[in-house]
């Protein structure tokens, strides 16, 4: 599956999800979109067969505070409606080295 069908299929089952739970405006574009293109990033950099090897190899990807997101982004722009409807490009420069 590609990059792009993934962000669709996962995006529309988010939207489901909270949705189908009576909570349709928890739902973020930006912090989903930038979430899974991490997780994409990483997939692509280096291959893992399983999750728990994934976890471990990432776990700047599952702390929860502070999120990998603030390495990234304002937290103005997250708090942002507009970043609720719609990906926005990361705010804040970084220098990360490739690995």
């Amino acid at each position: 599956m590609s990059l792009i069908d993934a962000l669709v299929r996962f995006t529309e089952s988010l939207k489901r999800f909270a949705n189908h739970n009576g909570h349709p405006e928890l739902y973020h574009e930006t912090i989903t979109w930038a979430y899974l293109l991490l997780i994409h990033e990483r997939m692509e950099r280096s291959p893992i067969n399983d999750f728990a090897t994934f976890e471990a190899a990432n776990a700047d990807l599952f702390a929860w505070k502070p999120s990998i997101l603030n390495r990234y982004y304002d937290q103005e722009t997250l708090d942002s409606p507009l970043a609720k409807r719609t990906f926005l490009m990361p705010t804040k420069q970084t220098y990360e080295t490739l690995r």
